[in-house]
């Protein structure tokens, strides 16, 4: 359940251990599988940080699914569609809902 709607409901926000999770980024297999940087437009990395603060990005690596961990964002390409764009923002708004 969303941390949002667990508060407006008054009950407890519970997440999957992370053994569970679909996503687990936090598995050997889930981390970062490529060290290629990835060159974005300077204002569409510009507006990315923007956007995530209070995460910091330092840097963007290309891998084959997009993935946000510590300070590094995994993308596939370096030209982003408009679903792409869609996408970035839920995985940053699923990081920025846990801060």
């Amino acid at each position: 359940m969303h941390q949002r709607y667990a508060a407006i409901l008054g009950i407890e926000n519970l997440e999957l251990n992370q053994h569970y999770c679909p996503n687990n980024t936090n598995s050997a297999s889930g981390l970062i599988q490529s060290t290629e940087p990835l060159t974005l437009n300077k204002q569409l990395f510009t507006d990315i940080k923007l956007s995530a603060q209070p995460m910091v990005i330092n840097s963007v690596l290309k891998g084959s699914e997009m993935q946000l961990t510590d300070d590094k964002l995994i993308l596939p390409t370096q030209q982003l569609s408009a679903n792409d764009k869609r996408a970035l923002w839920a995985l940053m708004s699923e990081h920025l809902d846990k801060l």
